[in-house]
């Protein structure tokens, strides 16, 4: 059965993540997106830790269902020529350049709106394209630290990064949802858009609510480590077999299970820890109990115990476990695919979102550079073969 978003085709200029991993999500429910990179392959398929292809983690991940081609637009005025009758031909265009650099290239909104008027337009950036920044370059742990996301992480002491870059991946994600809003849109008036989305805006929205303790309400929040802020408790406790455990006794109902669990109901009726912001305020009180119940069991006692009460916990599992987790693997949240030169296989996300009546599925792996020129360039655009030699030869594809 064909996905959702199947008959829709997007071009995909982006680099890194935040703007491959919104056209991996649109390939997911079905859309024909078309990767374009340079010719011998864009900077973030060689960025970082390389699979043995030569390809890096990353951008074997985020061009999976994608089709691949090369096409050096950004230096060749034939290049951009071609990527007008890409254009021309597509229905959806994504992209994360600077403001200023999709300017000089020629692919702001203003300009694909005149190669085809109701183009759908995905501008990924930094800062947005207004603003006293919108000049400025940026990646996801820039918009950490501007947001007072990291001022806020780890342990007390310097700010923290989180290593996983949560703000790229929900900045796609939002982009995606714009350009599937806009597609309905257009289904129902003809018109295109533009979508505009900016690591910034996404890192302040995670924020808002810390910011407004301050603004608002005149808190500020302190780095607490592990434990949940103005929650108790929430924290990693150690095990008796020295796993870590992640518990999150939050709201009344499941203290009030926990304490009764552990034989220890006057926990539970104890004035001083009535709520959660009360637990929070007395957690030098309770925790300590926690603790001592957690390090007497091992972990698998823990998470049995756990869901008998029942209440949230989860083992802190290392790089080299999640793989083999029994719900990770029942929920295929990882899949292999094979290396484009079938030396072997990559492991890669699974599907992220899963539809019951148009089902989204893992179709092909990566592209190779330039590994759908043929189909696209002979396929779409009617070039004979000689011509794509030519293109080749003058290092335009």
């Amino acid at each position: 059965m064909a996905g959702p978003l199947a008959g829709i085709r997007v071009l995909d200029l982006g680099r890194f993540i935040a703007c491959p991993f919104c056209g991996m999500l649109l390939a997911d429910l079905g859309a024909e997106v078309i990767r374009v990179e340079r010719p011998g392959g864009g900077q973030d398929r060689y960025l970082g830790l390389l699979a043995p292809t030569g390809d890096s983690y990353g951008f074997t991940n985020h061009n999976r269902n994608k089709k691949g081609i090369s096409l050096n637009f950004e230096r060749t005025e034939r290049g951009r020529e071609i990527l007008n009758e890409l254009i021309k031909r597509s229905d959806v265009v994504i992209e994360n350049f600077s403001p200023e650099a999709a300017k000089a290239l020629g692919i702001t909104y203003e300009d694909l709106k005149k190669v085809r008027q109701d183009i759908i337009f995905a501008d990924v950036s930094a800062f947005g394209t207004t603003g006293p920044y919108s000049h400025r370059l940026g990646f996801d742990q820039i918009a950490k630290a501007m947001s007072g996301a990291m001022a806020i992480s780890g342990f007390p002491g310097p700010p923290t990064k989180e290593q996983t870059p949560h703000t790229d991946y929900l900045t796609a994600t939002l982009a995606a949802v714009g350009v599937v809003s806009a597609l309905y849109h257009r289904e129902r008036t003809g018109e295109g858009q533009m979508i505009e989305t900016a690591l910034l805006q996404t890192a302040v929205t995670m924020m808002a609510p810390t910011i407004a303790e301050w603004e608002t309400g005149g808190k500020i929040r302190q780095q607490t480590g592990n434990r949940g802020p103005w929650l108790g408790p929430s924290d990693l406790y150690k095990t008796k077999d020295g796993q870590w455990i992640m518990l999150a006794l939050i709201t009344n109902s499941i203290w009030r299970r926990f304490c009764h669990f552990i034989g220890r109901d006057d926990l539970a009726e104890d004035p001083r820890f009535h709520n959660d912001m009360a637990r929070w305020e007395h957690h030098d009180v309770i925790d300590p109990v926690v603790a001592e119940w957690v390090a007497s069991h091992t972990a698998e006692e823990i998470m049995a115990a756990a869901e008998k009460i029942p209440i949230p916990a989860g083992i802190c599992h290392e790089q080299t476990e999640v793989a083999s987790n029994p719900q990770v693997k029942a929920r295929e949240m990882l899949t292999d695919v094979p290396f484009p030169d079938g030396s072997g296989n990559a492991l890669v996300t699974g599907l992220p979102i899963r539809m019951s009546g148009t089902p989204t599925e893992v179709q092909r792996s990566f592209p190779a550079v330039g590994e759908h020129n043929e189909e696209i360039y002979c396929g779409l655009l009617g070039y004979s073969r000689e011509d794509l030699t030519r293109l080749a030869e003058e290092g335009i594809i």
